[in-house]
């Protein structure tokens, strides 16, 4: 991020440097139209050949080899103790991350103690989605300014036609939806519609937004899955934490909540290579290798130093071998 920070900052200044020489080019009166033009052209070139040299450098640079896994998920973990056996083997521990940034993101409800006890106290709401049917459908999604709400028919025969307002569940669906995640009146709830429909006519696209500066009423919207279905599931964390829970009555699915949990990154260095393992509170986990672009490390190798770094963390070493490693050598 530093290298491209610098190149940046020397692209500016390229980009200045040549706006004043055009200028000083521009306001000399000796030279001819055509040997300005010709001048400016060829200083464009330049500039432009400087520019395509700078990304190459900058992706040639930043490029790197790796070997990383799917993740997988190793059952109830000590997961705080984790990160202190971490600390204490002088391994660098980065986080909390929340999927690949460390931002939060979504939204933490405190009063679904259910859910609390399932995921921990620091897990995040993300979105919603409810189906009417398995390809009419809208999705949800938790912002600063409230709820973006997208909605999606996948039985319509021309994909890339505009979206019509016939394109959408029934009225009365759409209105029992709205008025039980942000807890309004029915009259509200048609108002909104009322919103959504004029969005669709002045706003053609391929599927439809409305944004709702309203938080979604999460222990409204989960115990109301709960009682409407009559099973559900839930995924699995491989190492970034990510969680989805799907409702169905029958064999008809009804909706979908998406949480995260956090992770941590536990880093080891060795002969210039950076060992990683990605693991968050429920147990995923995802070992990955960064090393210099085209660079192989023998299998015995790595698996060892894993196996290291999960006796030193607290987590069983043979299950090391159940990882299946991808190799990439890098880009260029």
């Amino acid at each position: 991020m530093i290298v491209i920070g610098i190149y940046g900052l020397l692209l500016v200044l390229f980009g200045f440097g040549f706006l004043g020489i055009v200028f000083w080019i521009w306001r000399n009166k000796k030279w001819s139209g055509l040997k300005k033009t010709a001048i400016t052209i060829i200083l464009a070139g330049s500039i432009l050949a400087v520019v395509y040299a700078s990304i190459a450098l900058i992706l040639i640079s930043s490029d790197q080899a790796r070997y990383y896994t799917q993740g997988s998920n190793l059952g109830e973990i000590a997961y705080d103790r984790i990160i202190s056996n971490a600390n204490l083997a002088g391994y660098e521990v980065n986080g909390p991350y929340y999927g690949n940034t460390k931002e939060k993101i979504g939204m933490h409800p405190s009063n679904i103690r259910e859910l609390d006890q399932r995921f921990g106290e620091d897990y995040r709401f993300l979105s919603v989605v409810y189906f009417y049917s398995n390809k009419v459908y809208f999705s949800t999604w938790h912002n600063e300014d409230g709820t973006d709400i997208t909605f999606f028919n996948q039985d319509r025969p021309d994909s890339f036609a505009p979206f019509r307002p016939e394109d959408l569940p029934p009225d009365e669906w759409i209105v029992e939806k709205f008025r039980l995640m942000f807890v309004i009146t029915e009259q509200e709830s048609r108002d909104y519609l009322t919103q959504l429909k004029d969005s669709i006519t002045n706003n053609p696209e391929t599927s439809l937004k409305i944004g709702i500066r309203k938080d979604i009423n999460i222990a409204a919207v989960y115990s109301k899955l709960n009682e409407s279905s009559t099973s559900s599931n839930v995924s699995s964390t491989i190492g970034e934490g990510w969680i989805k829970e799907t409702f169905y009555l029958g064999n008809k699915k009804i909706g979908t909540i998406d949480y995260i949990v956090p992770n941590v990154r536990i880093i080891h260095q060795d002969k210039g290579h950076e060992y990683m393992i990605k693991i968050d509170r429920l147990g995923g986990v995802s070992p990955e290798i960064k090393l210099s672009t085209g660079e192989e490390i023998p299998k015995e190798e790595y698996r060892r130093i894993f196996k290291e770094m999960f006796v030193n963390i607290g987590l069983p070493p043979e299950k090391v071998d159940d990882f299946e490693f991808n190799y990439v050598p890098g880009v260029w």
